[in-house]
Formats: structure tokens, sequence, C-alpha cells
């Protein structure tokens, strides 16, 4: 679990993060042959296998496969044979801490900060990044809230547009694989191929939302998201003074 911990002068405000990335592991093989209508993503030449199954299990074999087995050194791991390689690999990292600056809960005042994850996988297929909270509004405390950032379209707004008699409490994506949703073009989002810092702001929802998605490996590299969040107080809103929290998912799924 991380925390993240936003304090105000007149609005004190901890804003709680826990950390869970649950990371289903789908089938992923190694692709070796294609076209434009299929792909071959592994193969073996062998003497013989087949697939079967019934209710309870699925089994698949090869018969004559030579020199099988998986075998490591300090340096690397080696998972030989047709089978051996029908699985891939996933992995997120941890951040740290986030601490926001202090603002008032009076006049239009607002606090930033940022958390990133990285992704790293060989799935040839690419992965797959989600975020969501588990409370709704997402941003409380025992006596208030902040109310879920919410865009004046289908789409995210451009700009975080300041509320007057409400505080809101938001986020956008940020990084090379950000989902198409968040993309920007002629200060617009949902469309183009333009990933503005700072722009294309949503609220979160206990609904999961896609904020990343690749389609290719990236694997050992692996690639960042960053999620910005804004907390910002209402212009002539009072915002109750007091420790406000959230409590997020993110989940990576390799594709």
């Amino acid at each position: 679990m991380n925390l993240i911990s936003l304090k105000k002068r007149i609005l004190s405000l901890t804003l709680a993060l826990a950390l869970v990335t649950p990371i289903p592991l789908n089938l992923a093989l190694a692709e070796v042959m294609g076209s434009s209508s299929y792909k071959i993503q592994s193969d073996s030449v062998n003497l013989g296998g087949e697939d079967s199954s019934s209710p309870s299990y699925n089994l698949g074999d090869t018969l004559g496969e030579l020199g099988t087995g998986d075998s490591s050194s300090d340096n690397y791991i080696l998972h030989a044979g047709y089978w051996q390689m029908q699985s891939n690999y996933l992995s997120i990292s941890n951040p740290d801490d986030l601490v926001l600056a202090s603002i008032g809960g009076l006049s239009l005042q607002s606090s930033e900060g940022t958390l990133s994850w990285l992704v790293k996988t060989d799935s040839p297929s690419g992965y797959e990044l989600s975020i969501n909270a588990t409370t709704s509004p997402a941003l409380q405390s025992a006596y208030d809230s902040f109310d879920d950032y919410t865009p004046a379209g289908a789409v995210p707004d451009y700009n975080f547009i300041s509320p007057t008699d409400t505080s809101y409490f938001g986020f956008t994506p940020e990084g090379s694989d950000v989902a198409p949703l968040y993309r920007d073009q002629d200060f617009s989002c949902g469309a183009g191929t333009n990933e503005t810092t700072g722009k294309c702001w949503d609220g979160l929802s206990t609904t999961p939302k896609i904020i990343a998605v690749s389609s290719a490996p990236n694997h050992p590299s692996g690639s960042t998201t960053t999620a910005r969040f804004r907390a910002e107080t209402g212009e002539g809103h009072i915002q109750t003074a007091g420790e406000y929290q959230v409590v997020i998912e993110v989940t990576a799924i390799s594709l």
C-alpha cells in the first residue's frame, strides 16, 4: 500500500493510495510467422500431438520434441521447447508516496501531484493498464468529499474546468502508451495522437478506466505511465477542513 498525503493549511487533506496490481496472465505466444490474414505465434517440429479437453481441463501435447526444459544463469532464463514457451512475463512497479502542496479551502486553490507505473511485458500482443477508485466519490473525509471531476461531454476536458459551487478531484494520464481517449488534437480530447502534459482531465470512478494500452511487447525496457492528480476548491465554496482519503486500484493485464 502506498500513501498519497495531501495537506492543506485551512483544508487538511490526506490521500491514501492503495496500489493493487492484480496481474492476470493470459497465454501469449512468441510470434514467428504471419500475414494480413493470420498469425502463427509459435510452432513445433515433432512426431505428433493434439489438443483435448473435458468440462474440467484442457490438455495440449506434442510428441518427439528434443532439447526441452528450463535452464538459467545469472544473465538469462531459457524455456526450451514448444510448451515451455506458452507463457508471458508481466510486471508493474510500485510508486513512492506522494505529498501534494497545501491549499486553502475557501477560494479557488488547487494542488497537483503525480504517480508513475512502469509496466514490462514480453507478450506479443502488449498490455492494458486501468485505474479505478474504490469509493464514490473518490476523495472523502469523515465529514465531506470532493466531487469526482465530470467532463462537460463524452470525452475528457482539454483543460481542467474550475468549479464554482463545489470542489473537484480529477486526473489525467501521461506517457507514450496513453489510451486514445486521453489523447488530444486541436484543443480537444478523444481524437488525434498528441499527448499534451496536463491536458485531457477526467474523474475517477469505481468502474476501471483504461489509461494506457500497447499492442506490442516492451520488455526489457518497459513503458511508464504517469497519472497526474489535481484537487481544487471551488470559488466561493467552503470545503470542510479535515483529512481526505482516496483508495485506487491500478491493474495491468497482458493481452
